[in-house]
C-alpha cells in the first residue's frame, strides 16, 4: 500500500500483485516525490528478521483497515488484471525469476493447490479485491495506463510531470536481468480461463471481467454425515424458512451434480439447499452464483461420533444395525472389509474428491476441491464457519444471522475405550489421507 503526499492530499496506491504495481510506483516517485509503506528489499531480509509477514506494498484491506483510521487518505486507486492472465503471470515468476516452482511444473496443477488465503508467495495469489479498500477508483491493466495519469491529473489540478507510465518488473525484464530463458508459457484456453475467472469469480465481477451480473444467488450445503450438518441446516432454515429445501439423489457413479443443477433450477424462490447424497462437481448454472459449504472434522473422531449416533438411531440401516450388533472395532473392521463402504476409509477425501472428477490420485483431487469449495468450515470452530458463510453472502444476504447451536450431537461412550494398539493403527491406516488433509485445512486456516 505505497502512500505518497500529493499538494495537500494523501493518496494511497492499493498495490495488487502483477498489475503493473512497481511500473505505477515509478511513476509516483517521479512526478510527486518520495513513496511511504514501500520496501522493495524485503523479501532479502531473513524471515525471522521481518516485522510483517509480508511487504508493505502488498499489505490487504483489512490489515490497512486497521492500521490507518477511516478518512485518512484522500483518495485512493488501483490497477487490476484480467485474473486468468494474472495467475499466469504470478506462476511464470514463481517459476522463471524466483524459481521457487520446478521448470517442470504443470500450470494447470499449480492451480490446483493455490492458496487463496494466507501470506504465501507474499500474497501474490490472493484475490484482487483483498487489496482494494471501499471507494478505491479501479481502472483495469488492458484499457492503458495513460487512464491512471489523466485521473491523477484531475485528482492534483495539473499535467505537470513524466505524462507516460513506463514499463518495470516485466517478465521479459527481469529474464533479461537474470540472462535466462524462460520456459513454456501456459496457453489460456477459454476452458482454462473460465475455470481461472471461476476460481476468481468476485474478482472478475467487481473488477468488469464479468460482463453479465448474476441474476440468482444460492447455497448449496453438502451436508456430511456427524459433520455438523444439522447445525448448518438449522441456520439456513432460520434464516431463510420455507427457501430453505432439502432432498436426496441417487449415487452411482458418484456424479449427480446435473440433478444438483436441474433441482436448483426448478426451486426458484428457494436459496438453501442441503443434501447428503451431492457427487461431482459443483453445478454451474447459467445467472446463478452458487455458494457452496462444505464441514470438515477430525476424522477419527468423526468415525467414532457416526457410531454413536447409530448405535441409538432409531432406524433400519445397515450402518444403525451393525452398531447395535458389534463393538466399536467390530463396526469399523466389518465396514472396511468393503471396499465401497468409504464410511471408516478416507470419507472426506473420497467427498472432496468427486468434485474434481479424473484420473489423478484421489487426495490430490480432495486437495484441489478444497480450494473449490466456497465456504469451508471446521465442525470445531463452528462460528468461524459461519462467520465465512455471512462474509460469502453478504452482498446478497446482508441479514444473514446466527447463534451458536449443536443439533443432532451424540456424546462421548466410554465403551468406545480403550482400543488396542493393532486396531488403533488400523484406524489411522485406513484414514491417513484424510489426517493429512484435515491438518493441512487447519494450517491454512491458521493463516488466513
Amino acid at each position: 500500500m505505497p502512500i505518497v503526499r500529493v499538494k495537500n492530499k494523501v493518496l494511497y496506491f492499493a498495490h495488487v500483485p502483477r498489475c503493473a504495481g512497481s511500473a505505477i510506483e515509478n511513476y509516483l516517485r517521479k512526478r510527486f516525490g518520495p513513496i511511504a509503506f514501500l520496501d522493495r528489499r524485503f523479501l532479502s531480509v531473513p524471515q525471522e528478521e521481518r516485522w510483517s509477514a509480508t511487504s508493505p506494498q502488498h499489505i490487504t484491506r483489512d490489515a490497512m483497515e486497521r492500521l490507518f483510521p477511516e478518512g485518512f487518505f484522500d483518495a485512493s486507486f488501483a490497477v487490476v488484471r484480467d485474473p486468468a492472465d494474472r495467475l499466469r503471470s504470478v506462476f511464470l515468476r514463481q517459476r522463471d525469476i524466483e524459481q521457487i516452482l520446478p521448470a517442470d511444473t504443470d500450470f494447470n496443477t499449480w492451480l490446483s493447490t493455490l492458496p487463496l488465503s494466507g501470506f504465501d508467495l507474499d500474497n501474490h495469489t490472493r484475490p484482487m479485491l483483498d487489496f482494494i479498500p471501499k471507494g478505491c477508483q479501479i481502472f483495469r491493466l488492458e484499457d492503458g495506463l495513460d487512464n491512471v495519469v489523466k485521473w491523477l491529473d484531475d485528482l492534483v489540478g495539473d499535467t505537470d510531470g513524466p505524462r507516460h507510465i513506463e514499463r518495470a518488473n516485466s517478465h521479459e525484464q527481469k529474464l533479461q536481468q537474470a540472462d535466462r530463458a524462460s520456459g513454456p508459457i501456459p496457453l489460456l484456453s477459454p476452458d482454462l480461463h473460465a475455470t481461472i475467472t471461476d476460481k476468481f469469480e468476485a474478482d472478475a465481477f467487481w473488477c468488469g471481467y464479468m460482463p453479465k451480473p448474476v441474476e440468482r444467488t444460492v447455497i448449496l450445503h453438502y451436508h456430511l454425515f456427524k459433520n455438523a450438518g444439522t447445525s448448518v441446516d438449522q441456520i439456513l432454515k432460520q434464516n431463510f424458512g420455507d427457501r430453505w429445501v432439502t432432498r436426496e439423489f441417487p449415487t452411482q457413479g458418484l456424479n449427480n451434480s446435473e440433478l444438483l443443477a436441474d433441482w436448483i433450477r426448478s426451486e426458484p424462490d428457494a436459496v438453501a439447499f442441503s443434501t447428503h447424497t451431492g457427487f461431482g462437481p459443483i453445478p454451474k448454472i447459467k445467472g446463478v452464483r452458487v455458494i457452496s459449504v462444505m464441514m470438515l472434522r477430525d476424522p477419527l473422531a468423526r468415525i467414532r461420533s457416526a457410531y454413536r449416533f447409530e448405535r441409538k438411531q432409531d432406524a433400519d440401516t445397515y450402518g444403525a444395525n451393525l452398531a447395535k450388533t458389534t463393538d466399536f472395532e467390530a463396526y469399523v473392521r466389518t465396514r472396511l472389509e468393503s471396499p465401497d463402504d468409504r464410511q471408516c476409509r478416507n470419507f472426506h477425501a473420497h467427498r472432496l474428491a468427486s468434485i474434481v472428477p479424473g484420473q489423478t490420485p484421489e487426495i490430490d483431487r480432495a486437495r484441489s476441491a478444497m480450494q473449490i469449495v466456497s465456504v469451508l468450515g471446521d465442525v470445531a470452530d463452528f462460528n468461524a464457519a459461519m462467520t465465512k458463510l455471512a462474509a460469502a453472502i453478504a452482498d446478497f444476504y446482508p441479514d444473514f444471522k446466527w447463534t451458536s447451536v449443536q443439533a443432532n450431537t451424540s456424546h462421548a461412550d466410554t465403551t468406545l475405550e480403550p482400543e488396542n494398539p493393532d486396531f488403533s493403527a488400523l484406524l489411522n491406516a485406513s484414514n491417513k489421507d484424510d489426517i493429512d488433509l484435515f491438518a493441512e485445512f487447519q494450517r491454512h486456516s491458521a493463516q488466513a
